[in-house]
């Protein structure tokens, strides 16, 4: 057992197994490279799936953009204006993802804000405007 002080200064005892998965995913090991020790791979993956879920859940409270991005790609409908029945469906439908489609979707939210700007519409025609340009 490894004992770790979490946020609150208490101790916690994580088994062995644990504490080497998540050394793991901190030094950036792929999560979907074999591991001979299957029970190991199996908790890395879950480590990784885990973090992955906690990026993008802070990346939707970060931004509004995000977020709707985040919804229509896991199709979620904002119907209910309670911001915690969202957020329970936002974690639950994130939970329910491959850990594939999860780093695929992490993917596409950090190139989110960089490769889709607003652009401002054009305005329109309008008879008075043609009239006035004569």
């Amino acid at each position: 057992m490894a004992k770790i002080i979490d946020d609150f200064g208490y101790m916690i005892k994580i088994p062995e197994e644990s504490m080497e998965a998540i050394i793991l995913v901190d030094n950036g090991i792929n999560p979907y490279k074999n591991i001979k020790n299957k029970s190991l791979q199996h908790k890395v993956k879950t480590e990784y799936k885990r973090r992955l879920i906690i990026n993008i859940v802070a990346a939707i409270k970060k931004s509004s953009k995000i977020k709707k991005f985040v919804l229509k790609k896991i199709k979620i409908k904002e119907k209910t204006k309670e911001s915690k029945v969202i957020k329970h469906k936002i974690h639950y439908k994130l939970e329910k993802l491959s850990t594939k489609s999860l780093d695929n979707l992490y993917k596409e939210i950090l190139q989110h804000g960089k490769t889709k700007k607003f652009k401002s519409p054009k305005t329109k025609k309008t008879k008075k405007t043609q009239k006035l340009r004569k």
